[in-house]
């Protein structure tokens, strides 16, 4: 998934808001107390925020689950603009670590806003397309409402996207000494230093270099009341 060119966006993007935002956050972590999905796998559960965002950048590559109430794997992002991303941070309790998109990435890979209609409408939609609501729920007593959560999503039958270079806007972390783990993205020759174009030969040994989407992106720290650039 890449940024498409100027052109090819300027047709599908109206002048935003104050409320919208250019930049939707997947979020790596969930708030406290909050549930996977079941098609989440037990390893990703198991790992820290951190640790999610450090394979995103790594494989570049951000894979896809069953939301509640759908049938079709999706990337879950939100449109949170400046006071909703503090909002997001500090009263909804989200970890701060994640990975900003530009809208016009998302809505090029078939992503959109979803919905939150009553739930009783919902259940009257077609389950192939469902994934684009997150119904309001109530038992005359209480209401679950997520619409705090400004939710997007990109459906993704094959449970993956590819993240190309530039497709990664920003990144956010909760510590500012914080790096990504050094992936093997060239070789030299171990006698000699020279360049080589792979492997393959028993001299070859790897250049650990961060990932580009770590270091062709802006970094933000969120220490806890307020968002750092660090350069």
């Amino acid at each position: 998934m890449t940024d498409p060119t100027t052109a090819a966006v300027l047709p599908l993007l109206a002048a935003l808001g104050p409320g919208q935002s250019d930049l939707l956050i997947h979020f790596c972590g969930r708030r406290p107390g909050s549930k996977f999905t079941p098609t989440v796998p037990a390893d990703i559960k198991a790992m820290a925020p951190h640790q999610r965002l450090d394979a995103i950048l790594r494989t570049q590559t951000l894979r896809a689950f069953v939301p509640f109430r759908a049938s079709v794997p999706a990337v879950c992002l939100s449109e949170s603009p400046g006071p909703h991303l503090l909002h997001m941070l500090t009263e909804r309790g989200m970890p701060p670590w994640g990975v900003f998109l530009h809208r016009r990435s998302v809505i090029a890979a078939g992503g959109g806003a979803i919905a939150y209609p009553p739930e009783a409408v919902h259940q009257q939609w077609p389950a192939e397309i469902q994934v684009w609501g997150n119904p309001i729920r109530t038992n005359g007593q209480s209401v679950m409402d997520f619409t705090w959560e400004r939710e997007w999503r990109i459906p993704l039958p094959y449970g993956s996207i590819s993240l190309l270079l530039g497709a990664v806007a920003a990144v956010l972390i909760g510590d500012p000494n914080w790096t990504p783990t050094p992936v093997a993205t060239a070789w030299v020759n171990g006698q000699t230093g020279a360049p080589l174009p792979g492997p393959a030969i028993p001299e070859a040994i790897p250049v650990p270099q961060y990932p580009e989407a770590w270091t062709q992106a802006p970094h933000f720290y969120w220490d806890g009341s307020t968002l750092q650039h660090i350069p």
